[in-house]
């Protein structure tokens, strides 16, 4: 007769599987939430910069009497206050929607910048509240950011 040891079995047990596919899973879910943390503070900082452009270019394009009667994101980009690619301003914030220059109707030495098309509400409120202490009014209601600046 022979002796049979038994053999020995190598591998992964299933426990062993699961806890390492979970660990994987949760790492991939917070680097995901992470990415996209990111893309909205990347959106919302272009979203600055170019109204930051625009405001600089409404102080080139504004005459001397103030009066901003007249003024778009076209009327800008025609003498190169704002980058001329901008055209008329259709779709070119990070969101995609389009930003519309244009004076106050209630007071012309003021202007109104509006970006429209957000697709992340957190993000618009967030720039709306970042602005509060440029502007005059500073409002985020249904993908639309509107702020009033004083020329």
């Amino acid at each position: 007769m022979q002796n049979q040891l038994p053999r020995q079995v190598k591998g992964f047990t299933f426990i062993e599987v699961l806890t390492v596919l979970a660990i994987i899973a949760l790492a991939t879910i917070g680097t995901l939430a992470v990415r996209d943390w990111a893309v909205g503070n990347s959106r919302v900082s272009d979203a600055k910069n170019q109204i930051v452009t625009v405001q600089a270019g409404a102080q080139l394009w504004r005459p001397r009497n103030g009066d901003f009667t007249g003024i778009s994101l076209a009327s800008m980009s025609q003498i190169a206050a704002v980058p001329e690619v901008w055209g008329d301003g259709t779709s070119i914030n990070p969101w995609g929607g389009s930003i519309n220059v244009e004076a106050d109707s209630a007071d012309p030495s003021r202007y109104v910048v509006t970006l429209s098309g957000i697709g992340q509400d957190g993000e618009g409120a967030r720039l709306a509240r970042d602005f509060t202490e440029y502007t005059v009014d500073s409002s985020y209601s249904a993908g639309t950011l509107t702020l009033r600046f004083q020329g």
